[in-house]
Protein backbone atom coordinates (compact mmCIF):
# COMPACT_ATOMS: atom_id res chain seq x y z
CA UNK A 1 0.00 0.00 0.00
CA UNK A 2 2.20 2.82 -1.56
CA UNK A 3 0.35 5.65 0.80
CA UNK A 4 2.24 3.74 3.86
CA UNK A 5 5.21 6.29 1.96
CA UNK A 6 3.61 9.17 2.45
CA UNK A 7 2.44 8.48 5.64
CA UNK A 8 6.61 8.06 6.69
CA UNK A 9 7.17 11.60 5.22
CA UNK A 10 4.86 12.86 6.98
CA UNK A 11 6.24 11.63 10.25
CA UNK A 12 9.30 12.39 9.35
CA UNK A 13 8.35 16.27 8.63
CA UNK A 14 8.23 16.37 4.91
CA UNK A 15 12.17 16.99 4.97
CA UNK A 16 12.27 17.18 0.65
CA UNK A 17 12.00 20.29 -0.07
CA UNK A 18 9.91 19.30 -3.14
CA UNK A 19 7.40 16.24 -3.54
CA UNK A 20 5.38 15.07 -6.35
CA UNK A 21 2.39 12.73 -5.65
CA UNK A 22 0.31 10.51 -8.19
CA UNK A 23 -3.15 8.96 -8.03
CA UNK A 24 -5.20 7.92 -10.38
CA UNK A 25 -7.72 8.09 -7.40
CA UNK A 26 -8.74 11.50 -7.06
CA UNK A 27 -10.30 10.76 -3.13
CA UNK A 28 -6.45 9.82 -2.54
CA UNK A 29 -5.04 13.37 -3.60
CA UNK A 30 -8.20 15.47 -1.67
CA UNK A 31 -6.47 13.25 1.69
CA UNK A 32 -2.96 14.02 1.16
CA UNK A 33 -4.06 17.46 1.17
CA UNK A 34 -5.66 17.57 4.13
CA UNK A 35 -3.29 15.29 5.69
CA UNK A 36 -0.25 17.42 4.67
CA UNK A 37 -2.64 20.36 6.27
CA UNK A 38 -2.71 18.59 9.62
CA UNK A 39 1.29 18.33 9.55
CA UNK A 40 1.70 22.13 8.96
CA UNK A 41 -1.56 23.70 10.86
CA UNK A 42 0.60 25.67 12.47
CA UNK A 43 1.82 27.51 9.29
CA UNK A 44 -2.02 27.68 7.35
CA UNK A 45 -3.05 31.14 7.47
CA UNK A 46 0.24 32.70 7.02
CA UNK A 47 2.56 29.87 4.97
CA UNK A 48 0.41 27.73 3.53
CA UNK A 49 -0.66 28.27 0.02
CA UNK A 50 -3.12 25.78 -2.30
CA UNK A 51 -2.80 26.43 -5.88
CA UNK A 52 -5.41 24.51 -8.21
CA UNK A 53 -3.97 24.76 -12.08
CA UNK A 54 -7.53 23.49 -12.89
CA UNK A 55 -9.94 26.01 -11.48
CA UNK A 56 -8.94 29.80 -12.69
CA UNK A 57 -10.54 30.94 -9.44
CA UNK A 58 -8.12 29.37 -7.38
CA UNK A 59 -4.57 30.22 -8.93
CA UNK A 60 -2.33 32.98 -9.87
CA UNK A 61 0.42 32.63 -12.72
CA UNK A 62 3.10 30.17 -12.22
CA UNK A 63 5.81 32.62 -12.00
CA UNK A 64 3.94 34.31 -8.76
CA UNK A 65 4.12 31.21 -7.22
CA UNK A 66 7.56 30.32 -7.78
CA UNK A 67 8.18 33.55 -6.06
CA UNK A 68 6.26 33.17 -2.99
CA UNK A 69 8.18 29.80 -2.88
CA UNK A 70 11.04 31.84 -2.93
CA UNK A 71 10.39 34.69 -0.40
CA UNK A 72 10.89 34.30 3.47
CA UNK A 73 8.30 32.37 5.28
CA UNK A 74 6.86 34.67 8.29
CA UNK A 75 7.25 33.38 11.99
CA UNK A 76 8.00 29.65 10.76
CA UNK A 77 11.05 27.34 9.52
CA UNK A 78 9.00 26.75 6.36
CA UNK A 79 6.65 28.05 3.62
CA UNK A 80 4.87 25.70 2.45
CA UNK A 81 3.26 25.57 -1.09
CA UNK A 82 0.74 23.12 -3.05
CA UNK A 83 -0.22 23.08 -6.49
CA UNK A 84 -3.11 20.82 -7.56
CA UNK A 85 -3.68 19.48 -11.32
CA UNK A 86 0.10 19.58 -11.89
CA UNK A 87 -1.03 17.77 -15.33
CA UNK A 88 -2.86 20.42 -16.48
CA UNK A 89 0.57 22.64 -16.91
CA UNK A 90 1.15 24.65 -19.92
CA UNK A 91 4.33 23.61 -21.57
CA UNK A 92 6.23 27.40 -20.64
CA UNK A 93 4.80 26.83 -17.13
CA UNK A 94 6.45 23.35 -16.61
CA UNK A 95 9.63 24.83 -17.63
CA UNK A 96 9.13 27.14 -14.81
CA UNK A 97 8.76 25.32 -12.76
CA UNK A 98 11.46 22.49 -13.99
CA UNK A 99 13.77 26.19 -13.21
CA UNK A 100 12.59 26.01 -9.54
CA UNK A 101 13.58 22.23 -9.20
CA UNK A 102 17.20 22.88 -10.28
CA UNK A 103 17.49 25.33 -7.23
CA UNK A 104 14.47 25.13 -4.68
CA UNK A 105 14.49 27.05 -2.11
CA UNK A 106 15.39 25.66 1.33
CA UNK A 107 13.10 27.38 3.04
CA UNK A 108 9.73 26.24 1.14
CA UNK A 109 8.05 22.98 1.09
CA UNK A 110 6.52 22.73 -2.74
CA UNK A 111 3.98 19.76 -2.86
CA UNK A 112 2.97 18.91 -6.52
CA UNK A 113 -0.55 16.95 -6.99
CA UNK A 114 -1.07 14.98 -10.19
CA UNK A 115 -4.22 13.13 -11.17
CA UNK A 116 -3.53 10.03 -13.59
CA UNK A 117 -0.57 7.37 -14.11
CA UNK A 118 3.00 8.08 -13.49
CA UNK A 119 3.58 11.78 -15.11
CA UNK A 120 6.49 12.34 -17.17
CA UNK A 121 6.41 16.15 -16.44
CA UNK A 122 10.04 17.26 -16.16
CA UNK A 123 13.80 17.05 -17.50
CA UNK A 124 16.03 14.23 -15.72
CA UNK A 125 17.84 16.99 -14.28
CA UNK A 126 15.23 18.84 -12.52
CA UNK A 127 13.67 15.29 -11.57
CA UNK A 128 17.07 14.88 -9.65
CA UNK A 129 15.83 15.86 -6.08
CA UNK A 130 11.97 15.24 -6.48
CA UNK A 131 10.64 13.00 -4.48
CA UNK A 132 8.12 11.27 -6.29
CA UNK A 133 5.38 8.88 -4.49
CA UNK A 134 2.72 7.09 -6.47
CA UNK A 135 -0.54 7.06 -4.05
CA UNK A 136 -2.87 4.02 -4.56
CA UNK A 137 -4.39 0.67 -2.41
CA UNK A 138 -3.79 -2.25 -4.42
CA UNK A 139 -7.07 -4.37 -4.52
CA UNK A 140 -5.82 -7.07 -2.28
CA UNK A 141 -5.21 -4.18 0.27
CA UNK A 142 -8.71 -2.84 0.24
CA UNK A 143 -10.10 -4.27 3.07
CA UNK A 144 -7.32 -3.34 5.64
CA UNK A 145 -7.42 0.35 4.01
CA UNK A 146 -10.96 0.08 5.19
CA UNK A 147 -10.56 -0.96 8.33
CA UNK A 148 -7.93 1.80 8.77
CA UNK A 149 -9.80 4.48 7.64
CA UNK A 150 -12.99 2.98 10.06
CA UNK A 151 -10.76 2.89 12.80
CA UNK A 152 -9.88 6.81 12.50
CA UNK A 153 -13.77 7.47 12.62
CA UNK A 154 -13.91 4.98 15.86
CA UNK A 155 -15.70 2.52 13.73
CA UNK A 156 -15.22 -1.26 13.94
CA UNK A 157 -15.94 -3.73 10.84
CA UNK A 158 -15.93 -7.36 11.16
CA UNK A 159 -14.13 -9.47 8.32
CA UNK A 160 -17.65 -9.85 6.19
CA UNK A 161 -18.70 -6.30 7.08
CA UNK A 162 -15.67 -5.29 4.96
CA UNK A 163 -16.53 -7.31 2.28
CA UNK A 164 -20.60 -6.20 2.02
CA UNK A 165 -19.36 -2.95 2.08
CA UNK A 166 -16.87 -3.30 -0.51
CA UNK A 167 -19.49 -5.68 -2.59
CA UNK A 168 -22.35 -2.80 -1.58
CA UNK A 169 -20.38 0.10 -2.78
CA UNK A 170 -17.81 -0.59 -5.02
CA UNK A 171 -14.12 -0.52 -4.91
CA UNK A 172 -14.35 3.64 -5.20
CA UNK A 173 -12.51 4.87 -2.34
CA UNK A 174 -14.74 8.33 -1.96
CA UNK A 175 -17.56 6.15 -2.29
CA UNK A 176 -16.21 3.81 0.32
CA UNK A 177 -15.49 6.76 2.41
CA UNK A 178 -18.38 8.34 2.44
CA UNK A 179 -20.27 5.08 3.87
CA UNK A 180 -17.50 4.69 6.44
CA UNK A 181 -18.45 8.48 7.62
CA UNK A 182 -22.55 7.48 7.12
CA UNK A 183 -21.98 4.16 9.37
CA UNK A 184 -19.64 6.72 12.55
CA UNK A 185 -23.56 9.07 12.27
CA UNK A 186 -25.12 5.58 13.29
CA UNK A 187 -23.08 3.16 15.00
CA UNK A 188 -19.97 3.70 17.56
CA UNK A 189 -20.59 1.64 20.65
CA UNK A 190 -19.66 -1.90 19.43
CA UNK A 191 -18.97 -4.15 16.17
CA UNK A 192 -20.76 -3.51 12.98
CA UNK A 193 -21.45 -7.15 11.21
CA UNK A 194 -23.35 -7.69 8.08
CA UNK A 195 -26.75 -7.25 9.24
CA UNK A 196 -25.82 -3.36 10.90
CA UNK A 197 -24.64 -2.73 7.24
CA UNK A 198 -28.09 -3.98 5.79
CA UNK A 199 -30.01 -1.50 7.83
CA UNK A 200 -27.96 1.77 6.66
CA UNK A 201 -26.59 1.07 3.81
CA UNK A 202 -28.56 2.13 0.51
CA UNK A 203 -31.66 1.01 2.68
CA UNK A 204 -34.46 0.23 1.53
CA UNK A 205 -32.87 -2.53 -1.24
CA UNK A 206 -34.22 -5.63 -0.48
CA UNK A 207 -31.66 -7.45 -2.29
CA UNK A 208 -27.94 -6.35 -3.15
CA UNK A 209 -25.27 -7.47 -4.74
CA UNK A 210 -23.58 -9.13 -2.03
CA UNK A 211 -26.89 -11.57 -1.73
CA UNK A 212 -25.99 -12.23 -5.43
CA UNK A 213 -22.86 -13.26 -4.99
CA UNK A 214 -23.81 -15.63 -2.14
CA UNK A 215 -26.22 -17.02 -4.17
CA UNK A 216 -23.33 -17.94 -7.07
CA UNK A 217 -21.38 -19.64 -4.25
CA UNK A 218 -24.17 -21.92 -3.95
CA UNK A 219 -24.69 -22.45 -7.75
CA UNK A 220 -28.75 -21.97 -7.04
CA UNK A 221 -29.18 -20.82 -10.49
CA UNK A 222 -32.94 -20.09 -9.92
CA UNK A 223 -32.11 -17.85 -7.03
CA UNK A 224 -29.11 -15.93 -8.93
CA UNK A 225 -31.93 -14.58 -11.28
CA UNK A 226 -34.29 -14.00 -9.04
CA UNK A 227 -31.90 -11.69 -7.29
CA UNK A 228 -30.46 -10.31 -10.28
CA UNK A 229 -33.94 -9.00 -11.80
CA UNK A 230 -34.16 -7.13 -8.04
CA UNK A 231 -31.07 -5.34 -7.60
CA UNK A 232 -31.00 -4.77 -11.51
CA UNK A 233 -33.96 -1.73 -10.46
CA UNK A 234 -31.27 0.30 -8.07
CA UNK A 235 -27.61 -0.81 -9.49
CA UNK A 236 -25.96 -0.51 -12.60
CA UNK A 237 -24.22 -3.32 -14.38
CA UNK A 238 -21.14 -1.71 -13.97
CA UNK A 239 -21.20 -1.53 -10.26
CA UNK A 240 -22.18 -5.48 -10.74
CA UNK A 241 -19.40 -6.32 -12.77
CA UNK A 242 -17.40 -4.27 -10.53
CA UNK A 243 -18.70 -6.55 -7.47
CA UNK A 244 -18.62 -9.94 -9.17
CA UNK A 245 -14.84 -8.64 -10.03
CA UNK A 246 -13.55 -8.01 -6.95
CA UNK A 247 -15.36 -11.39 -5.70
CA UNK A 248 -13.32 -13.40 -8.39
CA UNK A 249 -10.30 -11.75 -8.04
CA UNK A 250 -10.32 -12.23 -4.06
CA UNK A 251 -11.09 -16.13 -4.96
CA UNK A 252 -8.17 -16.31 -7.32
CA UNK A 253 -5.43 -14.80 -4.65
CA UNK A 254 -6.98 -17.29 -1.87
CA UNK A 255 -6.01 -20.12 -3.80
CA UNK A 256 -2.95 -19.22 -4.99
CA UNK A 257 -1.42 -18.11 -1.37
CA UNK A 258 -2.64 -21.72 -0.39
CA UNK A 259 -1.43 -23.63 -3.30
CA UNK A 260 -4.01 -25.05 -3.93
CA UNK A 261 -5.43 -26.78 -7.16
CA UNK A 262 -6.64 -23.40 -9.59
CA UNK A 263 -9.75 -21.90 -9.36
CA UNK A 264 -12.34 -21.26 -11.77
CA UNK A 265 -11.21 -19.31 -14.72
CA UNK A 266 -13.06 -16.12 -14.60
CA UNK A 267 -11.01 -13.14 -15.88
CA UNK A 268 -11.93 -13.64 -19.50
CA UNK A 269 -15.28 -13.91 -19.29
CA UNK A 270 -15.36 -10.68 -16.89
CA UNK A 271 -13.60 -8.69 -19.00
CA UNK A 272 -15.73 -9.82 -21.91
CA UNK A 273 -18.62 -8.77 -20.16
CA UNK A 274 -16.61 -5.00 -19.28
CA UNK A 275 -16.16 -4.36 -23.35
CA UNK A 276 -19.74 -5.56 -23.41
CA UNK A 277 -21.09 -3.19 -21.18
CA UNK A 278 -19.25 -0.28 -22.47
CA UNK A 279 -20.06 -0.71 -26.06
CA UNK A 280 -23.69 -0.51 -24.65
CA UNK A 281 -24.71 -4.26 -25.58
CA UNK A 282 -27.86 -5.35 -23.52
CA UNK A 283 -28.28 -8.60 -21.61
CA UNK A 284 -24.42 -8.42 -20.52
CA UNK A 285 -24.80 -9.32 -17.14
CA UNK A 286 -27.38 -12.23 -17.68
CA UNK A 287 -25.21 -13.47 -20.65
CA UNK A 288 -22.26 -13.26 -17.67
CA UNK A 289 -24.22 -14.90 -14.76
CA UNK A 290 -25.13 -17.82 -17.12
CA UNK A 291 -21.36 -18.41 -18.03
CA UNK A 292 -20.19 -18.41 -14.65
CA UNK A 293 -22.51 -20.75 -13.35
CA UNK A 294 -22.03 -23.17 -16.12
CA UNK A 295 -17.91 -23.20 -15.29
CA UNK A 296 -18.83 -23.59 -11.70
CA UNK A 297 -20.93 -26.70 -12.03
CA UNK A 298 -18.37 -28.22 -14.71
CA UNK A 299 -15.12 -27.12 -12.46
CA UNK A 300 -16.85 -29.25 -9.43
CA UNK A 301 -17.67 -31.92 -11.36
CA UNK A 302 -14.58 -31.98 -12.83
CA UNK A 303 -13.24 -32.55 -9.12
CA UNK A 304 -14.70 -35.55 -8.49
CA UNK A 305 -13.34 -38.90 -8.01
CA UNK A 306 -14.14 -41.15 -10.74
Amino acid sequence: MSIKQLQQELSRGMPSPVYLLYSSEDFLLYEAISAIKEQCRDAVGFNFDVYDIKSPDDTIPVEQIVDIMNTMPFISARRTVIINNVQKLAKKDVQKIEAYLLNPADTALLVMLHSGAAPKLFGAAASGGLKTIALTVQEKDLPLWIKEQAQQKKVRLTDSAVEYLITMAGTDLGMLSAEIEKLACFISDRVIDVADLRSIIYSGVEYTAFDLIDALKRKDTKEVFRIFENVTKTQEPQMLLGALNYYYGRQGSAYRQKNASVPVRTSGLLHEADLAIKTSHKYVIENLLVKLLKKQVKAEIEKRPD
